[in-house]
Order: C-alpha cells, then sequence, then structure tokens
C-alpha cells in the first residue's frame, strides 16, 4: 500500500462486484441500479486522475482483464463455474471468491478496497484490513426480515444474507449508502452509528439522459428486472383503466431465481385485453435506454421498495415525469408534487388516474419535465467522484 498522503496523490481504487459485472445490461439477470452506480462512478473517478480495478467473478469466456477507460480495468476472478450462477446459490461461491481476490489483492494493493452488495463484503472485508487498507461497504439494497411484506425489501436471496451484511457492516471501516433511507435501515438493521454511514447519492450521465420530443400516441414506460418486487403487473392493470391510444413499454428480463414470471405478466396481459397497447423488450443498451425515457409521456415506477430508485433521477434527466410508489428512498429521488407523483395506494384505477394526468395535459407533462431536469442537474457523476474521493482519503486518515 502506498504510504504517500493521503491527501494529494492520486488513488488506487478496487471496487468489488462479486455477483454481477458492472458491464451487465441493468434489467437482466441480477443486473441493475448497483452496476449502473459502480460503473459510471469508476469512469469519473479515472476521469478526475484515480486509477480504479473492478473485481467481479467470471461468468463468461471473456479474458480475464478488460480496460474499458483510461485508469478502469474490470478484472474477472476464477471462482466457481466460468458461468452464469442464479444469485440464489452464489452464497456458495463467496469463499473461493475470497481466495482468488485475496491472492489478486496481494499482488496489486490497494489504497481503499469499495465492496458492492454482501457477498462482496464477505469476501473481501478481513483481505483488506489484513493489508492494512480500509475497507467500505455499500449494499444498494438491504434484506428485508423473514416473512416481511415487500415494501420492507427484498427477501434474502439464501440463508446467510441477513449474517453476511451484519457482519460487512459491523467489520468495514465505513458504509456508503445509496439514500437516507438506506442509511437508516442499516443503522436500525445491524446497529452502524451515525458516524460510520456516508449518503453519496447516485449520479446520472446528463449528455445520454437528455430530453427529446416524446412519442405519440402517448407511451408510459417501465424499466426494470422482471420480478415481483419490482411489480410490473400493476403498470399493466393501470394501463387497462386508461382509455385511448396510451402504450405501455415495458424494459427487462428475469432472473433465473425468477424463472416464469415474464409468463405470468404475459397472461395476466392477454386477461386484461390490452395485449395491442403493449410492447415487452429485454433488457435495453444505455443508449436505447435513454432514448425509450425521453419517448415517453411519464415513468412509472410501482416498485415496492428501492433504496433509491436510479431509474426515476434518469427519466427525469430527459424531462419525463415520473410517477412512483412512495416507498423506501423514492422520495428522495424526485421533488414530490414538482417533478414527479408519490403514490400511497396500490390500486390500479388510483395509478391510472395520476398517468392520465400528464396523457391529458402536455403543459404539465412539460412542467414537470422541466422540473426533473434542473432536480437531476445537480447530479452529474462527476460530483459523485469528488464525494466518494472525500470519503475515501477520509477512511485512508
Amino acid at each position: 500500500m502506498s504510504h504517500r498522503s493521503a491527501t494529494d496523490h492520486p488513488l488506487h481504487v478496487v471496487m468489488v462486484s462479486m455477483h454481477t459485472s458492472p458491464l451487465s445490461s441493468p434489467g437482466r439477470a441480477d443486473a441493475g441500479g448497483m452496476n449502473v452506480v459502480e460503473l459510471n462512478s469508476a469512469l469519473a473517478l479515472a476521469k478526475a486522475g484515480h486509477r480504479v480495478d473492478i473485481l467481479t467473478r467470471r461468468d463468461d469466456d471473456l479474458p480475464g482483464e478488460t480496460r474499458i477507460a483510461d485508469g478502469v480495468r474490470v478484472i474477472r476472478l476464477d471462482a466457481g463455474p466460468p458461468a452464469p450462477v442464479a444469485k440464489s446459490a452464489q452464497e456458495a461461491l463467496i469463499n473461493p471468491f475470497a481466495e482468488a481476490l485475496g491472492r489478486w489483492l496481494s499482488a496489486e494493493g490497494a489504497d481503499v478496497v469499495h465492496s458492492h452488495h454482501w457477498f462482496s463484503g464477505m469476501a473481501a472485508v478481513s483481505h483488506a484490513r489484513g493489508m492494512g487498507v480500509p475497507h467500505l461497504q455499500s449494499f444498494h439494497s438491504v434484506a428485508a426480515p423473514l416473512g416481511a411484506d415487500l415494501g420492507e425489501g427484498e427477501q434474502p436471496e439464501s440463508p446467510g444474507r441477513a449474517r453476511g451484511e451484519a457482519f460487512a457492516a459491523q467489520a468495514s471501516d465505513g458504509i456508503v449508502a445509496v439514500s437516507s433511507y438506506e442509511a437508516a435501515t442499516v443503522k436500525a438493521r445491524y446497529g452502524v452509528e451515525d458516524s460510520r454511514i456516508t449518503v453519496v447519492y447516485p449520479g446520472v450521465d446528463l449528455g445520454l439522459f437528455a430530453p427529446a420530443t416524446p412519442a405519440t400516441p402517448p407511451r408510459l414506460v417501465f424499466a426494470a428486472r422482471l420480478q415481483p418486487l419490482k411489480d410490473p403487473g400493476l403498470a399493466i392493470q393501470a394501463l387497462a383503466h386508461m382509455p385511448g391510444d396510451t402504450r405501455l413499454v415495458i424494459a427487462g428480463e428475469a432472473s433465473d431465481d425468477f424463472a416464469g414470471y415474464a409468463e405470468s405478466l404475459h397472461q395476466l396481459v392477454h386477461r386484461l385485453g390490452v395485449q395491442e397497447r403493449i410492447d415487452f423488450h429485454e433488457s435495453l443498451p444505455r443508449e436505447a435506454l435513454a432514448e425509450l425515457f425521453a419517448s415517453a409521456t411519464v415513468l412509472v415506477n410501482p416498485s415496492h421498495s428501492e433504496t433509491f430508485g436510479l431509474i426515476n433521477l434518469e427519466a427525469q434527466a430527459c424531462g419525463v415525469p415520473v410517477v412512483a410508489t412512495r416507498t423506501g428512498g423514492m422520495p428522495e429521488s424526485l421533488v414530490e408534487g414538482i417533478s414527479g407523483v408519490l403514490m400511497d395506494s396500490r390500486e390500479p384505477f388510483e395509478w391510472a388516474h395520476e398517468l392520465q394526468r400528464f396523457v391529458d395535459d402536455p403543459g404539465l407533462r412539460a412542467r414537470y419535465g422541466a422540473a426533473g431536469r434542473q432536480f437531476a442537474a445537480r447530479r452529474p457523476w462527476r460530483v459523485v467522484a469528488d464525494e466518494l474521493v472525500a470519503v475515501y482519503r477520509g477512511a485512508i486518515r
């Protein structure tokens, strides 16, 4: 580890992302907002002069190292089969991944290790501590207690999650949360002191996610992994209560742990008789997703629980209003009554009513959209990088 001044030298940051590569397309398998945050934070850190290595588990036959930008590498470590493994089965891969990670860290070193998700923290924290390197933990989602409803968050995908999250939270030098809601959840569930938690909100690429002319006929957009937590079925049911030629685009795929869920959505579509008004897409590349958001009349986000709600920020950057559930960190991802609407109900006809307001009143859509763009403009990724560097240097000191 370098012994230069902690306040002036470029940092070597190692990000650990065991179960999903930052290069995976959000909305596919187990990829989501975490992947976006990791990748764009790394790119912004590199632009600020730092060096970032992102370590993930090999799940394909690509080379062991991919340089994705000056100063940013993705390193694939061998642990388990070189093929996709359901998230629910990856707990068994923590130890082999940790062994490979330890060998890599011993050879390459780091100024700070920043783990994303509890799998990564379990694998990395003891190696970092053994090297005298600060370890920071980001969860991106915190498991709900067993048996809790979806509003409390996603259920543990494997038996060790609650214990693993507790260990990563308590053994790390600090927690980097994506919202005040997530910070409060980590504090309440795992007893982490306020002084050890820093909130760094996600950012948005304001050049990629930018306003454009909305599509005709009116278009609702839902974009997320297809799973009960995200509840695309509510968006489908709301559409069925809306008159006229309004369409709904659903962009995303189901992971192995929710195989069959997409078929249940298609059955719902046919049962409600709205198959002519809905377009299903697989997970979209970022450029295509930005174009889709910009074409929307409104983004609909009926998720039961989100630690932040990154797609809300991205849609607002495109000048698109958001109708979302008042849950988790989503109130922090928009300006209620100004750039978006937060729903307390899960009744489809009430969602339909709010969505229809934007369909019927282009002026309302434009006002909300302009306010959303202004809100999003406060979070370019360079601001995120600056905030992370402050956290990293504080941990090193």
